[in-house]
């Protein structure tokens, strides 16, 4: 995983470094193939900004937050970075998973009574 933070309008400290990558360091649990993670954080008209783009696979996702505390920021563009990588994660499974079942097992859908397909409407002459 590659952390790349640029700083625009705000003194760069090591607190600041750490803590972005602590939190960022969550997103292995949700991907684990190699991914690109660029952090800007800035102030713009008093407000701290932090603009999260993540480059993993074939999807780059985005997340931008606003506050007045930086650290506050950081947390909420992490937040919406994971919810993004959950819903990923999900389709994935999803898709995966109607493989993965057996059509003709025995046990499949003995309580379901089975559904008929949809017949359209009926024609009256």
């Amino acid at each position: 995983m590659g952390l790349h933070i640029t700083f625009k309008n705000i003194e760069s400290t090591d607190a600041i470094k750490n803590y972005l990558e602590k939190k960022v360091g969550k997103f292995q649990k949700y991907i684990t193939y190699p991914m690109e993670i660029h952090a800007m954080l800035s102030v713009s008209r008093g407000e701290q900004v932090v603009e999260l783009t993540c480059h993993a696979e074939y999807h780059d996702m985005v997340a931008t937050a606003k506050s007045d505390d930086l650290y506050a920021s950081i947390d909420q563009a992490v937040v919406k970075i994971e919810t993004q990588m959950k819903k990923e994660r999900e389709k994935k499974k999803g898709h995966n998973a109607g493989h993965k079942v057996s059509r003709r097992g025995s046990k499949l859908a003995t309580d379901v009574a089975p559904d008929l397909p949809h017949q359209g409407k009926a024609r009256s002459r």
